[in-house]
């Protein structure tokens, strides 16, 4: 009689412990997979606040451009911006930050080539604006109207589709 109750006593314990080992392999797994899940889920949000700021960004200075041309626009001739440069920058805290993480390549690549170009375009002919040149000047203001107007209508209105579309997945999760 102690002999088979011996048996089922070590039986017992081996189907204990083998649903124990189970129990926690699983629970461990599926806590894993939360855990990575809910990281995914910040990640994506960080980045959505990324491209938010960065879309900011964008349309404080093409309204800051559109202000210095009209400025220059009232008297080209008697033009006094190329003694104030320092007066007439553009905000890139966001450009350059968003340059050191990941961040700004979870955004579609056109985008990126876009700012990227019209950070480029802007900076050029910020410059020939400012310069004083009584020829370059006024093309320069031409051409920083017409590049606003193209980066507004184009650019910043399919980022901002973009980003929209990202904040309604993310508040589908929960986390906006």
């Amino acid at each position: 009689m102690s002999e088979k109750v011996n048996k089922e006593f070590w039986l017992g314990q081996l189907f204990t412990l083998l649903a124990t080992v189970v129990g926690v392999y699983l629970a461990a797994n599926s806590g894993f997979e939360k855990a990575i899940e809910f990281e995914n889920l910040q990640h994506q949000r960080d980045v959505y606040h990324v491209q938010q700021s960065l879309l900011g960004e964008m349309q404080v200075n093409t309204e800051r451009l559109q202000s210095w041309v009209d400025e220059f626009d009232k008297e080209p001739q008697s033009n006094s911006m190329s003694m104030q440069p320092d007066k007439y920058q553009l905000d890139t805290f966001f450009w350059n930050a968003a340059q050191e993480g990941s961040a700004i390549f979870e955004m579609p690549h056109q985008y990126v080539s876009g700012i990227s170009d019209f950070y480029q375009r802007a900076e050029y002919l910020r410059s020939q604006l400012l310069s004083g040149n009584p020829f370059e000047a006024p093309k320069a203001s031409e051409k920083l109207r017409q590049l606003t107007t193209e980066t507004r209508i184009q650019l910043l209105k399919n980022i901002q589709q973009h980003i929209t579309e990202q904040k309604q997945q993310l508040q589908k999760t929960g986390l906006i």
